[in-house]
């Protein structure tokens, strides 16, 4: 009995096959963007130590699954900006700039909200997961994906990732940055049935090099939407 024990620990922590981790990855993206072009509203709410607060709003446009645009909506103050983010590579539209600016995905958008945060919703197009192990999370019997980033630019040069193994909803995920230090944690805490799909509706984020702040993150009227390819161009932002 003990050595069947000792054999069945020590098979749940051996990683799977390289492709059995990349379809739970699949799988896991389907509740962050299950529609191959879309609208999606997110709002922004970061809180202080203190309990102190600020908001934001924004509108996301997705197509496939390295295409995106952040219209900021609010507050009034940041109306007229969009980003533009296309694979790695990252651009800031601000109306009294003659161009777009290039930033990087990793640059602060709000609270502990980074740019690609917001404007990336799928693991798949920058990681590849190179190992999966099983583990008891919160009473939940979970996958634990290693990510690793496919470019040195993606925001992130790893991931753990762990996963319900019922129903592949991720639960959390911890950030690396390429030094090797975890920066930040991401709770996805909720989940609503929008444009007949089941999706990640509600994301926390636990700033883990200045404890106390965090960020939640609330998406909602995530539609279908026919988003033309000429949207995703430097020369297009602000001008539709």
């Amino acid at each position: 009995m003990k050595r069947l024990l000792a054999a069945a620990v020590l098979a749940a922590a051996l990683p799977l096959h390289g492709e059995d981790g990349a379809a739970i990855l699949a799988r896991v993206d389907q509740y962050r963007s299950p529609l191959e072009s879309f609208s999606v509203d997110v709002d922004l709410t970061a809180y202080a130590p203190d309990n102190r607060s600020e908001s934001s709003k924004y509108r996301v446009y997705g197509k496939g699954t390295d295409r995106s645009i952040v219209e900021f909506v609010a507050p009034a103050t940041e109306k007229g900006k969009f980003l533009l983010m296309l694979r790695d590579a990252m651009w800031i539209y601000i109306p009294s700039a003659s161009k777009p600016i290039r930033i990087s995905p990793l640059q602060r958008l709000m609270g502990q909200a980074s740019n690609g945060d917001v404007a990336r919703t799928s693991f798949s197009v920058d990681y590849n997961a190179t190992g999966a192990t099983e583990e008891e999370w919160e009473g939940k019997h979970a996958w634990v994906l290693e990510l690793a980033a496919k470019d040195p630019a993606v925001a992130y040069a790893r991931v753990k990732l762990w996963v319900d193994r019922k129903n592949h909803e991720p639960l959390r995920a911890d950030f690396y940055v390429v030094s090797g230090k975890l920066v930040k944690r991401a709770f996805y805490r909720d989940f609503s049935v929008m444009s007949g799909r089941r999706v990640v509706s509600g994301i926390e984020i636990d700033d883990l090099l200045r404890p106390g702040n965090r960020t939640i993150m609330h998406y909602a009227n995530l539609v279908a939407r026919d988003n033309p390819d000429k949207m995703f161009t430097k020369d297009s932002l602000g001008k539709w």
